[in-house]
C-alpha cells in the first residue's frame, strides 16, 4: 500500500499535474460531473486512476486532479464517476 502523503507533498503533486504535465486546474472527470469550471489547486483533490486499495501508487502517472464530488463518487472504482453526475447540457451537446 502507498505511503500517506503530507499536505506539502500533495500540493507539489497538484502543481506538477496542473502546470508541468499540462492538465490544468480542472476536474479530470469534468465531462461526467458537468464541472467545466476552473478550480484553484486547493479545491481539487488527487484522484488515483488505480485506487490505492487495488495496488495503485502515488506516482504522477496514476494521479489526476478531480473535484471532490467526482473523487468521492468513484470511491475505489477503476471506472469514471457514475453517469448520474453528467450534465444534461453536456449530453445534448453536438461537440
Amino acid at each position: 500500500m502507498a505511503k500517506q502523503m503530507t499536505k506539502k507533498q500533495k500540493d507539489a503533486l497538484k502543481y506538477q499535474l496542473a502546470h508541468v504535465l499540462g492538465f490544468g486546474e480542472r476536474c479530470w472527470w469534468g465531462t461526467y460531473c458537468s464541472s467545466s469550471n476552473v478550480f484553484t489547486l486547493d479545491e481539487l483533490t488527487l484522484d488515483h486512476l488505480i485506487p490505492q486499495s487495488k495496488g495503485g501508487s502515488n506516482n504522477p502517472e496514476n494521479l489526476r486532479l478531480a473535484c471532490l464530488c467526482c473523487n468521492r463518487s468513484r470511491g475505489n472504482s477503476l471506472f469514471p464517476p457514475p453517469q448520474k453526475y453528467r450534465s444534461s447540457s453536456l449530453n445534448n451537446s453536438n461537440k
